[in-house]
């Protein structure tokens, strides 16, 4: 079903629970039934395979749907929708997603009765909610002036109404930034065509925000200074920035480059901040308070607020240790949130034109086309390379984990060899992927070798010792990820106890959060973000003294000085703060939460003979890392979205109210004991010296919450 995604907040969603970095003891509480199941596909494919939620699954909404084909998590979201077809036949779907030709495909796919049609596909022309111009801009030089140079726009395409503004255009006056011409002017180098997308984007954000994306981190904080050092001075800072500046100086540190650039309305939003820094950058456009937004990539999933333009220094995009093209249809996706009805007459959206001039005007008149199954990609691939015979060989290899857990979920339920094997087409008939293939005579050939090494496949997972599947199902390890934390951990010096994954054992002096690391570098699903950690020089050791000072509450800045300092770093140790959250956020907050769920699985300890304490202690530990908190009671407050520099003293105070009962330990309790909180009593849990004031803290907590009105 092609749909414009519907711009609904996750906050604004009522009974809902949300599912995050495998905390779902904590968060799922099967006892209490619940409407309205919010999560991400990794997280709800791990709640089905477990059967964690008893009551029947209805209905699956899935925003930017299209992803389906992405190279990142295509293959992921495909077979998740195909286990919830298989698991739970009672479910319908929703789709969200940009307009998509041909959808009625994956429509039919996802009925349960594809003979008798039950799909209904809405939006069947391509609805466009904006106005829109889309061009090139390019630098040139400009000899009015001293070393001038100024900013050209061409349209490439333009809607009906937008159409008198084809042409050539001039934006702006000469030396739109104060940069010299010889860097502005560097042609096809990255550096070069970013200072020119800080200069457009300062130069429109007089019509409204304006959208600044860069391929890289360095260069998104690069086109931010160069904007702020360029715009004027705001009359008058409004109070939603001063609130934000007041949690920047509190969360990381009173000198982060980012206070000083909110001063003239420009925000920064990349994978090397915080999810409360992005909400808060996103909350800013939203409001309006915001100039300018320089941004990567990751801006395009969650950009649902309204801005007047988008310009792209680039086409490319960061893929592992390669550069990658942006799919037309992610570049459409966001380009259609310029202009959007109610906010800007017309939505301007550029690219930098660079020496790449015919190859970008391919790209824009290129069609987004039809979707296509990451799992088809993947065999073309092989096919191409003369490699499809041996699929079962390749069946290992990293780009296929997704596909051998999916196999080993089958495996979990049958337990039976001949079974699976009887089975195992019924299930591969589930995906969009070997449905299409099966369906076309053309690529019959590839469907056939998917059968071949899907039973191939299944015979080696007889072979695995008892046990190995059912893990892989409650972990979300793949068969062989599972054996490698077995090995890891059996490999030990002496073994895992219930008291070594005491929150104060684990996190204190002398833990044994570094072997758990060791054990991690082992599985595949794990190791590869871990070792990028490690590659600067911060063995299994020290990636565990970052976890233990994070959970310990110690201070973004302090982590950054003390482990990722460099001797010549730009403005406030910009850098060393950039590398301490990506860090923290991308690598140990996603992999270490993960890595401590999924090994306390498979440590060998007995759960079912531990009290219900005991195992609530231990299943708190992925969330404490996550959050950077060391109690449970401080866990529910960051789940809730409290600031992390009050959540230790919010939980001593719920846990104080609450006269220690266990009753407290509910997400929705911990919540309505958030919403009684007056301003005096936020200011009660303040850090000393902390810029943000109890009121401060309190809109803060409203805005990440979803409280605010």
């Amino acid at each position: 079903m092609d749909f414009e995604p519907i711009g609904l907040r996750v906050e604004q969603l009522t009974a809902a629970v949300e599912v995050d970095a495998f905390e779902e003891e904590l968060l799922v509480d099967t006892d209490r039934p619940f409407d309205i199941l919010v999560a991400t596909p990794e997280k709800l494919s791990l709640v089905i395979r477990n059967r964690k939620v008893e009551r029947p699954l209805a209905l699956v909404v899935m925003d930017e749907a299209h992803n389906l084909e992405s190279e990142g998590r295509g293959l992921r979201i495909e077979l998740l929708l195909a286990t919830v077809k298989r698991d739970c036949p009672q479910a319908n779907f929703l789709l969200l997603m940009p307009y998509v030709e041909g959808s009625e495909a994956v429509a039919r796919w996802l009925a349960q009765d594809i003979d008798a049609g039950n799909a209904i596909s809405l939006g069947t022309v391509p609805w466009k909610p904006n106005e829109r111009i889309v061009g090139l801009y390019r630098a040139v030089a400009d000899d009015s002036a001293h070393g001038g140079w100024r900013l050209d726009f061409e349209t490439l395409t333009a809607t009906e109404r937008a159409m008198p503004l084809h042409g050539t255009h001039r934006v702006g006056g000469v030396k739109p930034i104060d940069v010299p011409k010889s860097q502005v002017l560097t042609m096809g180098v990255q550096k070069g065509l970013g200072l020119q997308t800080a200069a457009i984007g300062a130069v429109m954000s007089a019509r409204g925000t304006s959208v600044a994306v860069a391929n890289t981190i360095r260069t998104a904080w690069k086109m931010a200074g160069e904007a702020a050092r360029s715009l004027p001075e705001m009359e008058d800072v409004p109070p939603d920035i001063r609130l934000v500046q007041d949690f920047l100086r509190t969360e990381i540190s009173p000198d982060f480059r980012l206070v000083g650039m909110l001063e003239k309305g420009v925000g920064v939003h990349h994978a090397g901040l915080s999810e409360d820094v992005r909400t808060l950058m996103e909350w800013l456009a939203e409001t309006g308070s915001l100039r300018m937004l320089c941004a990567t990539s990751t801006i395009a999933q969650g950009i649902n607020f309204p801005v007047s333009s988008v310009f792209l220094s680039s086409r490319y995009v960061p893929q592992g240790a390669r550069s990658v093209e942006i799919a037309p249809r992610e570049f459409w996706n966001l380009a259609g949130r310029a202009g959007r009805i109610g906010h800007d007459s017309v939505g301007v959206v550029g690219l930098s034109e660079g020496a790449d001039r015919d190859a970008l005007i391919e790209f824009v008149n290129r069609s987004t086309g039809a979707l296509v199954s990451r799992l088809v990609v993947l065999l073309d691939e092989l096919a191409a390379q003369g490699s499809l015979p041996q699929l079962s060989e390749v069946l290992w290899k990293d780009q296929w984990e997704d596909f051998r857990c999916y196999i080993a979920h089958l495996w979990a339920e049958k337990q039976n060899l001949d079974a699976v094997l009887a089975d195992s087409e019924q299930l591969l008939r589930q995906t969009y992927g070997y449905t299409s293939m099966r369906n076309d005579p053309e690529q019959r050939q590839k469907a056939d070798a998917l059968l071949d090494a899907t039973q191939s496949y299944a015979r080696k997972l007889a072979a695995m010792p008892e046990g190995i599947a059912e893990l892989a199902d409650s972990t979300g390890f793949s068969p062989e990820g599972v054996q490698a934390a077995m090995g890891g951990i059996g490999n030990l010096e002496s073994r895992l106890t219930v008291s070594d994954l005491a929150p104060e054992s684990l996190f204190g002096e002398g833990g044994r959060m570094a072997d758990l690391f060791g054990v991690m570098l082992r599985v595949p699903q794990l190791k590869q973000d871990l070792e990028e950690l490690g590659g600067r020089g911060y063995d299994k050791s020290r990636i565990s003294e970052i976890t233990n000072d994070w959970v310990n509450g110690k201070g973004l800045e302090a982590i950054a000085r003390e482990y990722f300092s460099r001797e010549k770093d730009d403005e406030a140790g910009t850098a060393a703060l950039t590398d301490a959250c990506r860090a923290i956020y991308r690598t140990i907050v996603n992999n270490g939460t993960w890595g401590v769920s999924a090994l306390s699985r498979v440590s060998g300890i007995d759960f079912d003979s531990l009290s219900d304490a005991e195992k609530r202690r231990i299943n708190a530990l992925p969330a404490m890392i996550y959050h950077g908190v060391s109690s449970e009671d401080a866990v529910l407050m960051r789940m809730n979205a409290a600031p992390r520099s009050a959540a230790e003293a919010l939980g001593s105070l719920y846990r104080d109210i609450s006269g220690g009962d266990e009753g407290r330990y509910s997400v929705g309790e911990a919540r309505r004991f958030l919403q009684g909180l007056g301003a005096d009593e936020w200011d009660g849990v303040r850090p000393e010296g902390a810029a943000l004031s109890g009121t401060g803290y309190k809109r803060v907590w409203e805005v990440l919450s979803g409280e605010a009105g």
